[in-house]
């Protein structure tokens, strides 16, 4: 009996040929397996037919296929069943950093007011979800203690009296923390996450203090003040740092990895710069190219893999997220890995001054003055903001799926789009270019990933499987 191939698409790795169907299965063949399959020649007693089968790339009707393989398209999907469960609260422009990717605290003194606070928790509990993170931005968010003092209790009562479960999370620098403002943050379970971007020399050009002093000096008194309340109150320390990267963080990626070990930290968030803001305005000092990056990264990713090998355990957060994607055929929870992507129907960003954006890096656009996804302000309901033309807008050109350059690349079930960043370098919320910045580092890692994956060493795909359980 002949057989049906479900779609796929392809791509030469090595020697090799990688498959991928939207399922999110893949499959190394040989180029006569390759040509075998696509001509519906397979042998049914050979084993690649029944890997092939098994992985849903091959199906004899059609019935039977969707009746096998729903729950796993449902399982890459499920982002899809949820509404908007992360809500980012900016809290102030001001900060104590002058970094150099960040244009923060740069003469800016606005602060979110209560009442901006008050309506941004009342629009949040209109989410059709259980469950709802607030994370407070700014700026450097401690920078307001009025308002972070007022929305934790304020949110816990909306929530609760709606029969809903909220967390609390904060984006501070942890240069300056006032110690009982952090007391306070740790007795009402409010989970940090900082920036580390490297040792003493990296952290301190990236994210220099406005006052000249040590930055990572201060960062490290903050981190040891924080450990230390958590210790007085009993509290478990929930703290999670991420890392950017700049020009002068390329050569010191071993360095980078120390300092994380050295601070106790074994989760590292390696992030490419943002070609946002003030970073794009200073690209030519700190910036770089997609292949360079990718070198930095990958580098990394040996090394620690290698150090896990030898039980040192360290984890990277986009490849954890990327893993549990092709390993296992999970939805991914972040907001920005996911297809259509998060903005507005995962997250939205509500500013200091009560506008209301797509997400984080739409509101960044607006403080440089473009206002386009804007979704509206808090005087606007949930339902009002979700079918804004800028809602609909990013939807719509982040369905990777649909997309002219995305949807025949064998990548594409577990990548991403963001359409802040196409629109802020190509003026078009799709992109046209196939050298795209983000694509480029997105489809980099992947490669890599699967490089891995297919030399199939037993102790790396250990370790592999061993990140896909780090959330």
């Amino acid at each position: 009996m002949n057989y049906f191939t479900s779609h796929y698409n392809w791509i030469y790795h090595d020697e090799q040929i990688l498959i991928t169907n939207d399922i999110g299965r893949y499959c190394f063949l040989t180029e006569n397996e390759f040509s075998d399959f696509i001509d519906r020649k397979i042998s049914q007693d050979i084993n690649i037919f029944n890997i092939l089968k098994e992985k849903g790339f091959i199906y004899y009707d059609k019935d039977s296929y969707i009746s096998e393989f729903k729950y796993d398209m449902a399982g890459m999907k499920r982002c899809l069943t949820t509404g908007t469960n992360l809500m980012i609260l900016a809290l102030t422009n001001s900060c104590n950093q002058r970094c150099v990717y960040c244009q923060a605290g740069k003469a800016h003194t606005e602060q979110m007011p209560l009442e901006v606070c008050r309506k941004a928790v009342d629009i949040a509990v209109q989410s059709p979800v259980s469950h709802m993170t607030i994370e407070f931005q700014g700026g450097e968010p401690t920078l307001n203690p009025e308002a972070l003092r007022f929305t934790v209790p304020y949110a816990r009562q909306i929530f609760a009296e709606h029969g809903k479960h909220v967390e609390f999370a904060i984006v501070s620098n942890m240069t300056n923390p006032d110690p009982e403002l952090l007391r306070w943050l740790i007795e009402q379970d409010v989970s940090i996450s900082t920036s580390l971007d490297g040792n003493r020399a990296i952290h301190e050009y990236n994210r220099p203090l406005a006052s000249n002093k040590s930055s990572y000096d201060a960062w490290r008194a903050g981190i040891k003040l924080y450990k230390k309340l958590c210790l007085e109150s009993g509290k478990k320390p929930s703290i999670n740092a991420i890392q950017t990267t700049t020009r002068k963080s390329l050569k010191f990626y071993k360095e980078i990895i120390d300092e994380y070990v050295f601070n106790g930290m074994n989760h590292i968030y390696l992030r490419p710069l943002t070609p946002l803001g003030c970073a794009l305005e200073h690209w030519d000092i700190i910036g770089y190219s997609p292949e360079e990056y990718l070198e930095f990264y990958c580098r990394a990713l040996d090394e620690m893999i290698k150090r896990c090998i030898h039980g040192n355990y360290i984890t990277e957060a986009s490849a954890s997220i990327y893993l549990r994607r092709i390993l296992n055929g999970e939805s991914s929870a972040h907001t920005e890995f996911r297809s259509p992507c998060g903005a507005a129907v995962g997250q939205i960003a509500v500013n200091y001054d009560g506008n209301i954006y797509t997400c984080d890096e739409g509101r960044m656009l607006a403080n440089m003055g473009d206002d386009i996804f804007k979704l509206g302000t808090i005087e606007n309901s949930y339902i009002e903001l979700l079918k804004s033309p800028a809602a609909h807008a990013v939807c719509t050109a982040s369905c990777i799926e649909a997309l002219p350059l995305c949807c025949g690349c064998v990548y594409s079930p577990y990548c991403s789009v963001c359409p802040v960043i196409n629109y802020a370098l190509e003026h078009d919320l799709i992109s046209r270019d196939e050298h795209n910045y983000k694509c480029v580092i997105a489809k980099g890692i992947l490669e890599y990933l699967f490089k891995i994956i297919k030399r199939n060493d037993p102790a790396e795909i250990d370790i592999l499987k061993l990140w896909t359980a780090q959330n």
